[in-house]
C-alpha cells in the first residue's frame, strides 16, 4: 500500500504539471472542454523560507513547516458536457493538498456514473514528532526532563470504496482500507526478565535504561457488502478480512550506558554494555457487520446492529542484555548477561449488539431508547524461557528458567440509554435522559480468578440539554451531566464526576455578534483523596465593519487542578501515600482583521498570545514544568490579477518560551510566497 500511496502522489503531481502546461495563459470564463467533459479547478504553487533558532524538535512538534517548493493545493473537477454521452463515467474529481514535504498531505479522487457506481479513493500522510529535550538541565541540577519517551513517526492512511447500484433497492459495496505507522520511538526499559530471582529486583527497580527502537505497524482490511431497501426498512451487511501486524525493535544507543536514575550513586557503577528488545505481533480476524433501520409504524422507528471480530495470531518477544551489576547477595560489582524468549498465541474476540427505538408521541414530544451489549474476551497463552549468567550467586552460572502462563480478560458491558426530546415551541428544545451502565470485568491467571482485578461496576449518568432561542438576537445552548460510579476500578476513576457546558451567543447587530462558552468539571474519589477541578471560559467577538473589512477578538481562560495520594516504586524502596498535585492555568488572547481596501488587493492579520502557569509536584519535589509563553502572529498580502492568477505573500512569526526548562525554547520566521491559477 505504501508504494500505491507514492504512485498516487506521483500521478497527482504529474497531472498538476500537465494541467499547468495545457491551461492557457489567461483564466477561462467558461469551463475548459476536453473531449466530452467540462473541466474546472485551480492550482496553488508556493515556496517557503524558514528561519529557525533554538530547539528544533520543539518547532517540529508544533509546526514542522520546512523550506522548499510546495504544491499547496490542486483541484480538478470534470463533468459530462450537455448533449455528450459516456459509457463509463459522468463526473470525476481530483483534490490534493500539501504535496512536496508538508507534515500532512492528502489526495482524494472520485468518479461516478449515475445509477451505476460511485468510486472514492483517499490517501493521506502525516508526520508526528515529540521530543522534550531529555538532556536539558532541571531546576534540581539533574538531567532528563522527561522519561525519554519520544517519537518521530509517519502515519499513512488509504482507502478505496466502490458502490455499485444494481437496482434502485439493491446496492453492492467493495472497500479496502490501509493504515500504517512507521518511524523511531524512544522508550525506557528495566533489565528484568521472566524467572528473575528476588536478588535481582533491587537492580532492576533502580536502573531504568533509555532505548531507541524502530516501530512498524500495518493494518489492512478488505470487505464486500450488500445494501437492500425493502419498503420502510433498509438492511446493510458487510463481510471481509482484516490483518494487522506490529513490531518494535529496540537497542541501547551506545555501550556502557548508565541508568536514567542519576540520583542513585550505585547506578553510575552499573553500566549497560548492550541491550536488545524485540517484540512482534500478527493478528487477523473475519469482519462481520450487520445493521438495519426502519419504520414499524408512522410514529415508531427502530434501528439495530451487530458487529463481530475474532483476532487470532502469534506474538513473540526476545530480550538480551549484558553489563555490570551489584545485588543484595553480591557485595561487589560483577559482570552479568541474560536473555529471554517468549512465544504466545493471542485471541481477542468481541461481540457488539445494539438495539434502539424512537417513538414520536406528539409532534413536540418524542422518546428514544437504546440498548447495547458488548462482550470482549482476550486470551494470551505463552511459553517463556530465560537464561542468565552472573546475575546471582543463588543458582550459580548459566541457570535457565522455563514456564507457561495463560492470561485472560473477560469484559461484559450492558448500556441502556433513555432520552426524552421535548419541543414546546420552535424556540425551545429540551433533551433529558440518563444512561445506566453495568460492566463485569473478570481477570484469570492460569485458570484462577484474580480477585483484585475482577469487579462489577455500575454507573448511572443523568444528562440534560437545553437549546433556547428566544429571538434572533440571543441563542443559548446548555448541558449538565453527572457520572456516578458505584465502584472505582483505578485510583483515578472518580466516584462522582459532575460537569456543565453553557454557550451564549448575542447578536445585537446583523454584522456584530459575541459568543461566550463556559465549561466546568468536578471529580472526586474520597478513598484515595482524589479531587480534580476544571474551569474554562472563552469569549469571541466578531464585527463585519463593511463588505471589505471584518475583525475579531477573543480571550479564553482554562484552569485545571488535581490532587491525589499514590503508592509507587521510584527506586529501591516503596513510597507509600505520596501526595501528587497537578495544576495549570492557561490564558489565550487572539485577534485578527481581514480587509480589502483596494480592488483586487486584500490584507489579513491575525495573532494569538498564550500564557500558561502551572506545575506538577510529587512529594514536594521541584516541578518539571511551569510557566510557558507562546506568541504567534501571521500576516498576508494578496493581489488578484484576475486572468493571470492570485499572488499571496504570508509571513509568520512565533516564539516558544519555557521559564523552568529553557532548553525547549525556539523562535521561527516563516515566509511563504504562493501563486494560484484557476481554470
Amino acid at each position: 500500500m505504501t508504494r500505491t500511496i507514492h504512485k498516487i502522489q506521483s500521478l497527482t503531481a504529474a497531472l498538476v504539471a500537465l494541467g499547468a502546461l495545457t491551461v492557457p495563459l489567461f483564466a477561462q470564463d467558461k469551463p475548459l472542454v476536453i473531449g466530452s467533459f467540462e473541466n474546472s479547478g485551480s492550482v496553488t504553487f508556493g515556496y517557503r523560507f524558514t528561519s529557525l533558532s533554538g530547539y528544533t524538535p520543539s518547532y517540529q512538534q508544533l509546526f514542522d513547516l520546512e523550506s522548499g517548493p510546495r504544491l499547496l493545493d490542486f483541484s480538478l473537477f470534470g463533468k459530462l458536457a450537455d448533449g455528450k454521452k459516456s459509457r463509463f463515467i459522468d463526473n470525476y474529481s481530483i483534490v490534493a493538498n500539501g504535496i512536496g514535504g508538508e507534515p500532512w498531505g492528502t489526495v482524494q479522487m472520485t468518479a461516478s456514473k449515475k445509477k451505476r457506481y460511485d468510486l472514492r479513493v483517499n490517501v493521506q500522510q502525516s508526520h508526528y514528532y515529540w521530543n522534550q529535550n531529555d538532556g536539558a538541565t532541571l531546576p534540581s541540577g539533574a538531567l532528563g526532563l522527561t522519561s525519554n519517551h519520544d517519537w518521530a513517526t509517519v502515519r499513512r492512511i488509504g482507502s478505496v470504496n466502490l458502490l455499485i447500484h444494481a437496482t434502485n433497492s439493491l446496492r453492492f459495496t467493495v472497500e479496502y482500507n490501509h493504515n500504517a505507522r512507521h518511524g523511531v520511538n524512544d522508550t525506557t526499559r528495566t533489565m528484568d526478565y521472566f524467572g528473575s530471582p528476588s536478588e535481582w529486583r533491587p537492580y532492576a527497580l533502580n536502573n531504568p535504561f533509555y532505548l531507541v527502537g524502530l516501530i512498524d505497524e500495518t493494518s489492512n482490511r478488505g470487505a464486500v457488502g450488500v445494501d437492500y431497501t425493502l419498503r420502510a426498512f433498509s438492511f446493510h451487511y458487510k463481510a471481509g478480512l482484516e490483518r494487522m501486524r506490529d513490531s518494535f525493535n529496540g537497542f541501547n544507543p551506545y555501550p556502557n550506558q548508565t541508568s536514567l536514575n542519576v540520583s542513585s550513586a550505585m547506578s553510575a557503577q552499573e553500566p549497560l554494555s548492550s541491550a536488545k528488545w524485540a517484540d512482534y505481533r500478527k493478528l487477523s480476524t473475519p469482519v462481520h457487520e450487520f445493521s438495519y433501520a426502519g419504520k414499524i409504524f408512522s410514529r415508531l422507528r427502530t434501528r439495530g446492529s451487530y458487529n463481530y471480530r475474532n483476532y487470532t495470531g502469534p506474538a513473540t518477544l526476545a530480550l538480551s542484555a549484558s553489563g555490570q551489576a551489584g545485588t543484595t547477595s553480591i557485595a561487589t560489582i560483577v559482570p552479568y548477561s541474560l536473555s529471554e524468549t517468549a512465544a504466545s498465541t493471542l485471541t481477542e474476540k468481541s461481540h457488539v449488539l445494539d438495539q434502539g427505538f424512537t417513538l414520536d408521541v406528539k409532534n413536540w414530544l418524542s422518546m428514544q431508547a437504546d440498548y447495547r451489549y458488548s462482550r470482549f474476551e482476550v486470551t494470551g497463552n505463552g511459553a517463556f524461557s530465560s537464561t542468565e549468567t552472573g546475575v546471582t550467586t543463588q543458582y550459580g552460572n548459566g541457570y535457565t528458567v522455563a514456564g507457561t502462563s495463560v492470561n485472560q480478560w473477560k469484559i461484559g458491558t450492558s448500556t441502556f440509554d433513555y432520552n426524552l426530546l421535548f419541543t414546546p415551541s420552535s424556540k425551545l428544545l429540551v433533551r433529558a435522559g440518563f444512561r445506566f451502565l453495568k460492566s463485569d470485568i473478570e481477570r484469570l491467571e492460569d485458570g484462577l480468578i484474580d480477585q483484585s482485578e475482577t469487579k462489577r461496576i455500575k454507573t448511572f449518568w443523568p444528562t440534560l440539554n437545553v437549546n433556547w432561542k428566544p429571538n434572533q438576537m440571543i441563542t443559548v445552548r446548555a448541558s449538565v451531566d453527572e457520572v456516578n460510579n458505584g465502584t472505582a476500578y483505578t485510583q483515578m476513576t472518580p466516584h462522582t464526576d459532575v460537569g456543565s457546558h453553557v454557550t451564549v451567543r448575542v447578536r445585537p447587530l446583523e454584522k456584530f455578534w459575541i459568543e461566550n462558552t463556559t465549561t466546568t468539571r468536578d471529580s472526586k474519589l474520597s478513598v484515595v483523596d482524589f479531587h480534580s477541578r476544571l474551569r474554562a471560559n472563552a469569549s469571541t467577538a466578531t464585527y463585519e465593519i463593511s463588505d471589505k473589512v471584518s475583525t475579531f477578538a477573543g480571550f479564553s481562560y482554562d484552569s485545571f487542578w488535581a490532587k491525589s495520594t499514590v503508592n509507587f516504586l521510584p527506586g529501591l524502596a516503596l513510597v507509600s501515600q505520596a501526595t501528587l498535585t497537578d495544576q495549570s492555568v492557561d490564558r489565550l488572547w487572539q485577534a485578527g482583521v481581514n480587509a480589502g481596501p483596494v480592488k483586487h488587493f486584500s490584507v489579513s492579520l491575525a495573532g494569538n498570545y498564550v500564557r500558561v502557569n502551572g506545575q506538577g509536584i510529587v512529594l514536594g519535589s521541584l516541578p518539571l514544568y511551569g510557566p510557558m509563553t507562546f506568541p504567534y502572529a501571521s500576516g498576508s498580502l494578496s493581489w488578484d490579477a484576475v486572468k493571470l492568477g492570485k499572488l499571496t505573500v504570508q509571513l509568520q512569526r512565533t516564539y516558544y518560551i519555557e521559564q523552568i526548562v529553557p532548553g525547549n525554547n525556539f523562535g521561527a520566521k516563516i515566509l511563504l510566497i504562493s501563486w494560484t491559477r484557476s481554470f
